[in-house]
This record gives C-alpha cells, sequence and structure tokens, in this order.
C-alpha cells in the first residue's frame, strides 16, 4: 500500500490535473438475503456428505433451520453441531 500511495503522489504531482480518486471499494452494497435464504443455504451445507467446519453454524442459524424443518436433530448432531 505504501508503495501504492507513492506511485499516486508522483502521479498527481507529474499530471496538471487535481487529484481524483482512482480506486474504488472492492465491496459493493447489494440486497442481504432474506432468512429463509440463510436458513436454506446452511441446511444445503448441513444435510451435504461435504466438510463442515466447527464454527459454520451459530445456534441463531440452527434454530432457524429447525423451526423450518428443513434439517433434523438427529442430522445437527451427526454432523457435530450443537
Amino acid at each position: 500500500m505504501e508503495r501504492a500511495s507513492k506511485r499516486d503522489a508522483q502521479d498527481t504531482a507529474i499530471s496538471s490535473k487535481p487529484p481524483t480518486a482512482k480506486r474504488q471499494s472492492k465491496c459493493t452494497e447489494g440486497a442481504r438475503p432474506s432468512a429463509d435464504e440463510l436458513a436454506a443455504f446452511y441446511a444445503d451445507m448441513v444435510n451435504s456428505d461435504g466438510f463442515l467446519p466447527a464454527n459454520t453454524i451459530s445456534n441463531t442459524i440452527r434454530d432457524a433451520m429447525l423451526s423450518r424443518g428443513l434439517v433434523t436433530q438427529e442430522r445437527l448432531r451427526a454432523r457435530g453441531v450443537h
């Protein structure tokens, strides 16, 4: 980042134009997924046989999946979600 800022400073010193923003934020705000979409997404992860990191499923997501009937308590226990 230090090199990039030096390069930007040199470019602005050389050019006679006023400085403008050259870099944009990588993150663009979009529509956030609904609770139903999140529950369905994580339910697919729980119901698959792929790797499931221990800290992937929060208590809120777990409760949302259970209340919507997307997963069973037995499947959650089998996958290590408490």
